[in-house]
C-alpha cells in the first residue's frame, strides 16, 4: 500500500488501564500525548489548545511529547503497539492516512492496531505564490502553468500527494519539490525559491497575513469560511480537493467506555467558544466525530488517497 497527507488533525495512541468503570476514574495519572512530528507545526499547536482544558477536566497533568522519523511512522507505531494500561495519547494529522500509501510496508497496522477516538479539527489546504507569480486565481494559474510547462514549482511540506493530485486534476505539467516541513517551504515561496506552495490553512495562515505571499486558491471543494475570499482550485482542476484532519486514535484494547469518555471531554472542549476562536485563528475548523464515524472517516481518507495515488503514477517505498 502507499499514503500520507499533511492537510490531517491527528493519530493519537491513548493507553488506558482495562475496564469500563475505570472510565469515571480515568485517568489516574499523567496523560501524555505523542505527535510524531516536531514542535510548532499545525499538529502541535492545535494539541495545546486541547491540552490545558483536558488537564482541568481529567484533573491530571496532560503533556505533549512531540517525536520524529520515517514520515510520523516511527512514534506512531510505538503508540500503536503501547499495551493498553498506562495513559498515552498519540496525536497526528492526514499523513496517518497517507502512511499506507506511501510505505510498502507499515510497523503497524492503521486500522487494527488503533482505535479510532474522534477528529478533532480540519483545515483545507491553500495554494499560496511568490507575489511576482503572474497569477491570481485557479484558473489563471492553470492558464500560466500550460502556457509554461515545466517553468513553475510546487513546495509541498513531507508528502507530495496533495501536490501531485492537483498536478494530475489540472492536466498541467509542475515540478513539485519535497520539504520536510510547511516552514521551510514557505521561506522559500517567500525569497522567490521556488514559485508556488501547498500546505494546510492552519499552517500558512501567518505567512499569509503577512502579506508576502499571495493566495491562489483553497482545496476544499468549496470556499471555506477559514478564508471566504479565495476561490477553489476545484474551478480549474475538476474533482481535485486535499483537506487536512487531525484525529485521535488509542491502541486497541483500549476499554470502550474510556473511548467514548475522551471522544465525549474532546468534543466538550472543542464547542467551547474560546477554542473555536483559537482554532479559527489558526486556520482550523473544530470537527469532532464520534469514533465509529470517524473510524468510517478515516477508512475513505485511505481509499480516496490511494485512488489519486494511482491516477497520479505513485509508487510506495
Amino acid at each position: 500500500m502507499f499514503a500520507r497527507f499533511g492537510c490531517a488533525f491527528l493519530a493519537s495512541a491513548l493507553s488506558l488501564p482495562f475496564g469500563a468503570a475505570l472510565a469515571q476514574d480515568f485517568p489516574a495519572k499523567t496523560v501524555r500525548i505523542v505527535i510524531p512530528f516536531s514542535l510548532g507545526g499545525s499538529n502541535d499547536l492545535s494539541a495545546r489548545v486541547l491540552l490545558p482544558h483536558l488537564a482541568e477536566r481529567w484533573k491530571q497533568q496532560v503533556i505533549i511529547d512531540p517525536r520524529t522519523g520515517a514520515d510520523s511512522t516511527v512514534r506512531t507505531a510505538h503508540a500503536a503497539k503501547a499495551p493498553p494500561d498506562g495513559p498515552w495519547s498519540l496525536d497526528t494529522p492526514t499523513r496517518f492516512a497517507y502512511a499506507p500509501i506511501t510505505f510498502a510496508k507499515l510497523p503497524y497496522d492503521p486500522m487494527n492496531d488503533l482505535v479510532p477516538v474522534t477528529r478533532v479539527m480540519v483545515s483545507p489546504q491553500m495554494i499560496i505564490a511568490h507575489p511576482s507569480v503572474p497569477a491570481r486565481t485557479p484558473k489563471e494559474l492553470v492558464a500560466l502553468a500550460r502556457a509554461r510547462p515545466g517553468d513553475l514549482t510546487l513546495g509541498t511540506p513531507g508528502n507530495v500527494l496533495p501536490a501531485t493530485s492537483f498536478i494530475s486534476a489540472a492536466k498541467v505539467k509542475i515540478t513539485t519539490v519535497p520539504y520536510k516541513g510547511a516552514g521551510p517551504m514557505q521561506v522559500d515561496v517567500m525569497g522567490g525559491h521556488v514559485t508556488l506552495g501547498i500546505a494546510a490553512i492552519s499552517s500558512v495562515m501567518g505567512t499569509v497575513k503577512s502579506g508576502r505571499v499571495k493566495v491562489i486558491g483553497v482545496c476544499s471543494p468549496e470556499r471555506t469560511a477559514l478564508y471566504p475570499e479565495a476561490p477553489p482550485m476545484a474551478e480549474a482542476a475538476p474533482g481535485f480537493q486535499a483537506v487536512a484532519w487531525f484525529g485521535m486514535f488509542v491502541p486497541r484494547g483500549t476499554p470502550p467506555a474510556v473511548v467514548k469518555r475522551i471522544r465525549d471531554d474532546v468534543a466538550g472542549v472543542l464547542a467551547m467558544p474560546e477554542v473555536r476562536k483559537r482554532m479559527h485563528e489558526m486556520g482550523g475548523e473544530p470537527a469532532p466525530l464520534s469514533s465509529e464515524d470517524f473510524g468510517r472517516w478515516v477508512r475513505a481518507e485511505i481509499e480516496r488517497w490511494s485512488k489519486a495515488a494511482q491516477v497520479a503514477g505513485l509508487k510506495p517505498r
